[in-house]
């Protein structure tokens, strides 16, 4: 049998521009992801780690590590012992840069949920970095990285909320996470990063563009309506929208038009 991976590229093209991902099924029968890259491609589970290992057990390193923290508290009490040395910093960034892979797959292919869940993975690992790592360079390696990964968490809450016809909250969880990656320059005192910042960029510009294409509630359309009737004099038009503005206002107030 030959390992050559070059059959299963050919006509699959690398591009650098943008994420290139298909599902396929394995050999073993089960779903997967594989996304392509320049020299080949990485092939990925659907849940837990991607690469399927279960380190000591567990179905993440983090959830190891999780394990250890809690029963480090139930043997002392406290967990002011507790440290993740170099050698657990780095095995957390190889399983870091794998959810990642994985994330910016599932955003591709447009699996919002399962991005969500793969970037509070790796939110989760930057907390517990922060809170237990024993040298502080550690965590400034992890933690510049999280507005990066709040991005793509966010991009894909906004996107779900989107796809429900959720228009206000997916605007509401773009601005929240602004706010959040403010906070986190402004705690590290780095204010003047908030006005540099380009993920604060990137999701304002993303709730500009989504303010713009939302669909207008029945209201909004009602009022476009009446000032149009208004401005061309068109009284007799204006005055049943009136009424139709008024009765709506008075039954209905939150109806948005089905799309």
């Amino acid at each position: 049998m030959s390992h050559d991976i070059g059959p299963i590229l050919d006509g699959w093209e690398y591009r650098p521009d943008r994420p290139v991902v298909r599902r396929i099924t394995g050999s073993d029968g089960r779903p997967k992801l594989q996304l392509r890259v320049d020299l080949g491609l990485l092939q990925m589970e659907l849940s837990g780690r991607p690469d399927s290992r279960r380190p000591h057990g567990h179905e993440t390193l983090l959830s190891y590590y999780h394990h250890l923290r809690d029963a480090h508290e139930e043997r002392h009490g406290n967990t002011d012992d507790f440290v993740l040395d170099a050698d657990d910093c780095m095995k957390l960034q190889l399983e870091s840069v794998q959810f990642y892979h994985r994330r910016i797959s599932w955003l591709e292919i447009e699996e919002f949920a399962a991005a969500m869940d793969d970037a509070d993975h790796n939110l989760s690992i930057m907390d517990l970095i922060d809170e237990y790592a024993s040298d502080g360079t550690y965590r400034d390696i992890f933690l510049q990285y999280r507005p990066f990964v709040m991005v793509h968490r966010t991009m894909a809450e906004a996107r779900l909320h989107w796809e429900r016809k959720e228009y206000d909250e997916a605007l509401e969880a773009l601005d929240k996470t602004s706010e959040e990656i403010r906070e986190f320059h402004r705690e590290r005192g780095h204010d003047e990063m908030s006005g540099e910042s380009g993920e604060i960029a990137y999701l304002e510009r993303l709730a500009e563009e989504m303010s713009k294409t939302r669909p207008l509630s029945l209201e909004q359309r009602l009022e476009n309506e009446l000032n149009e009737a208004v401005e061309g004099e068109e009284f007799e038009r204006a005055a049943q929208l009136r009424d139709e503005l008024t009765d709506l206002r008075k039954n209905l107030p939150n109806i948005v038009d089905p799309l």
